[in-house]
């Protein structure tokens, strides 16, 4: 397996893209941090068709929404 950090599919201060070979298949695990402006989210969304073979992503989201959070 070869690993490469991909800051060509998605530049972003808060989005790690790391691609593997396995084979011939080509897959993905990418880090994320979102920051309160939910920049890295508009990033990924605009970009999904760079990353289509995402085996894991993890990261810090900070997503807020009503069901986990009334206050939201």
């Amino acid at each position: 397996m070869r690993f490469s950090l991909r800051k060509d599919l998605i530049n972003h201060w808060d989005i790690n893209v790391i691609s593997f070979h396995n084979g011939q298949d080509i897959n993905f695990i990418i880090n994320v941090y979102l920051d309160s402006n939910q920049t890295a989210l508009q990033v990924l969304h605009n970009n999904t068709r760079n990353i289509g073979n995402t085996l894991v992503m993890t990261g810090d989201f900070n997503i807020r929404d009503s069901d986990w959070d009334p206050n939201v």
